[in-house]
């Protein structure tokens, strides 16, 4: 047991410097301009912007800045209500001037969507990966490629020799692509068996495939532990380095730090404006190496690190404000063991043998589990909630076994879970999802925002939502977060664990990534 201390703080990974002068390098994307209100909320107000051949753009912003609206703008997935946008990435540079009249929509060459700018050369990644789980790793990259000869009728019917030749290089290509990203051995398998920071570094991968010479990446780093770091700060450096690929990187305010060596230039947006800031290279903030703990403990707090299978941790803190029952356990795990399909996610030691898993929350703390991606957090809480049958082992909550219950009954006994996706209704407008929660006082929190759908919020306005969201209906003896800090800013974050320590629960168990 030891009293709660600051850590120092330092990166532990940065990617490799590579400053270069951008200034001289060719236009690949140019926008003025740039307008966009929802409703009468004015989210982009005249914004202008350069991007060159090989230069690396950390954009950063407050949650619901406009940050996400303006990915979506650049890269044809939503129309601004007025400005210019020029590609000059391609050998055929194309002008959009918004609005854009209703006959230029007849013409079958000239519509602003998604494939037409990804022919551009401009291309992004998304928060939620979206792979094709059914799918191979080979064949979600083989899809991106542009110009299958098999797409074509002629060719499918009359030169089906040939068809089979490029298809065949086009895989030789993935597999080459899924050697070098350090997935040799895995091209057959299917997306829904890796772990979150593989699927960040195919979905890279797929869009290099389809000829990306622009890359907008809405939050690459969210959400992986710190190999995973590690791994796609190499992909990104490389990509710069061998490729002069321009990336346009969104990123949780936390994960600053590890980009400073691979940025060249900052953007701020704020008050619908783009401010450029310079070389972000040139910035020294460093954060706290654990910077959630900050926001839970306070002077007198005792934290305590317990070492759990397959380098994972356990923190426990215990605040003087909440009085710990350690002989009163309100979360008692005994030997447990999850699968997905025939693989075991939950219950494997240090040596791989199923011995099962084993895990106390006590009343009054605030449990922490923080694990390698892969670990199978999110699936020890899906399985504590019943969401995922237990293969084996026992789950008390409060003393009473729940294994046999369904998710409303270990809900009705006091047992809540904010899951880190799925986590809003998206046809809800956001007033409407808290009044179903029980939660009207937090519409007013939310302000214009509460009337608009929650598919319409960004990232962090979802996160947000999904937190103030939590039913209201009866005191729950266990509260458990997957990632409650996901696509948050600083500001935000506090206010989540200000959220979290009001509220009155017996105990709260917090699934994160490994910062270490």
């Amino acid at each position: 047991m030891m009293q709660a201390t600051r850590q120092s703080s330092h990166s532990p990974t940065a990617a490799t410097t590579h400053q270069t002068d951008n200034r001289q390098a060719p236009v690949m994307l140019r926008a003025e301009g740039l307008k966009k209100r929802f409703g009468g909320q004015v989210v982009l107000d005249g914004v202008d912007l350069e991007l060159r051949r090989g230069e690396v753009v950390l954009l950063r912003g407050e949650n619901g800045s406009g940050k996400t609206t303006l990915l979506n703008i650049l890269t044809g997935n939503l129309e601004p209500d007025a400005g210019t946008i020029r590609y000059q990435a391609d050998d055929t540079p194309r002008t959009y001037r918004f609005p854009r009249h209703w006959w230029q929509e007849l013409n079958p060459f000239d519509h602003f969507t998604p494939e037409f700018v990804a022919k551009e050369g401009v291309c992004r990644t998304w928060q939620d990966i979206r792979l094709f789980n059914g799918q191979t790793l080979r064949d979600n990259i083989v899809v991106a490629e542009p110009d299958h000869a098999g797409e074509r009728p002629l060719f499918a019917l009359f030169a089906q020799g040939h068809v089979q030749r490029t298809e065949q290089e086009m895989h030789q290509r993935a597999d080459a692509m899924l050697v070098r990203l350090g997935l040799a051995g895995r091209e057959s398998s299917s997306a829904d068996k890796i772990s979150l920071g593989q699927a960040k570094r195919v979905a890279i991968a797929r869009a290099v495939a389809a000829g990306a010479r622009v890359l907008f990446l809405d939050e690459p780093l969210a959400g992986l532990d710190h190999s995973g770091v590690t791994q796609i700060l190499e992909l990104l450096e490389r990509l710069v380095r061998e490729q002069a690929v321009t990336l346009v990187i969104i990123e949780h305010a936390f994960n600053h730090i590890h980009l400073h060596g691979l940025v060249t230039t900052d953007w701020l947006l704020e008050n619908g404006k783009l401010v450029p800031n310079g070389h972000a290279a040139q910035r020294t903030e460093i954060h706290h190496i654990y910077p959630w703990m900050e926001f839970f403990i306070d002077d007198a707090s005792t934290v305590i690190d317990e070492p759990l299978p397959n380098g994972a941790r356990l923190t426990r803190i215990r605040r003087s404000d909440r009085a710990v029952q350690n002989e009163e356990a309100v979360l008692d795990i005994r030997h447990l063991i999850l699968k997905r399909g025939s693989r075991v996610v939950i219950g494997l030691d240090d040596e791989q043998q199923e011995t099962g898993f084993n895990l106390r929350v006590f009343k009054g703390e605030i449990a922490v589990l923080q694990a390698p991606n892969g670990w199978g957090k999110s699936s020890l809480l899906a399985g504590i909630s019943g969401l995922i049958p237990v293969f084996q082992g026992d789950i008390l909550l409060g003393a009473k076994p729940i294994n046999r219950l369904p998710v409303w009954g270990r809900v009705r006994e006091g047992l809540h879970l904010i899951p880190s996706d799925h986590n809003v209704f998206p046809d809800l407008t956001a007033q409407e999802a808290l009044r179903l929660a029980g939660q009207q006082d937090a519409i007013a929190e939310l302000g214009i925002l509460a009337r608009r759908r929650s598919s319409e919020l960004s990232g962090g306005q979802k996160q947000r939502l999904a937190l103030l969201a939590e039913p209201n209906w009866a005191t729950p003896q266990l509260r458990m977060f997957d990632e409650p800090f996901a696509n948050l800013d600083i500001a935000a974050i506090r206010a989540a664990a200000q959220q979290i320590l009001s509220q009155t629960t017996n105990a709260v168990l917090i699934a994160l990534p490994s910062t270490t």
